[in-house]
């Protein structure tokens, strides 16, 4: 687990070489508004060191905020109208509708091609929740049994057997960069496009 959480850190570099590195959170008031015992390991761990924010302006990893789950960028369960058959019911894999329930779902990301990234949160162990993705052009849900970490890992390094999400921008680039949110933010506010580093107009 942290080993992954170590090669994850090596893949990615932040695109500021003086940016925002990492997020605070405080789990144990996070986990408890979440309704789990916590959250993953080497999730907390990537939080620590990158926090909210992009891969490459492709993936985007949320973080919790407790008292704040409507803020962007923001972990959080499925919403309710969501968890009707017939909204997000779709499964990638015979039998798996029938193994895994849609309200265990915690979302953690998102990517540009309206992918959901969660957790498969229904068991004791943080450390052992797999990744669930809904793949927007993919005909549906699909776990990987894999956590967060191996998960971004083995998308970066092409690693899984197939590639997880609908947009294949960061399939196997081996390396990428990461903007904290509120760098993106302060760039932003600049009239400034943190990735491209040109000025903005009123259009953009």
């Amino acid at each position: 687990m942290h080993d992954k959480l170590g090669q994850l850190r090596e893949a990615l570099s932040l695109l500021l070489e003086d940016g925002v590195a990492g997020d605070s959170v405080d789990w144990e008031e996070a986990a408890a508004e979440m309704r789990v015992p916590s959250f993953p390991s080497d999730y907390q761990g990537f939080v620590f060191v990158f926090g909210a924010g992009s891969i490459e302006e492709s993936l985007y990893v949320s973080i919790p905020r407790p008292g704040a789950v409507d803020a962007p960028l923001t972990v959080r369960r499925l919403p309710q109208h969501l968890l009707r058959p017939g909204a997000m019911s779709a499964w990638q894999e015979p039998g798996a509708a029938s193994e895994y329930e849609l309200r265990d779902m915690i979302v953690w990301g998102q990517t540009n091609s309206a992918d959901t990234l969660c957790w498969l949160a229904s068991g004791p162990d943080p450390d052992q929740w797999p990744v669930a993705v809904w793949e927007r052009q993919g005909g549906g849900w699909k776990v990987h049994d894999c956590g967060f970490s191996e998960f971004l890992l083995g998308l970066l390094c092409g690693d899984l057997p197939a590639c997880p999400v609908s947009d294949e921008a960061l399939w196997g680039v081996q390396s990428a960069r990461f903007l904290n949110f509120r760098d993106e933010e302060r760039f932003l506010d600049m009239g400034v496009d943190p990735w491209s580093g040109r000025t903005l107009n009123r259009f953009d």
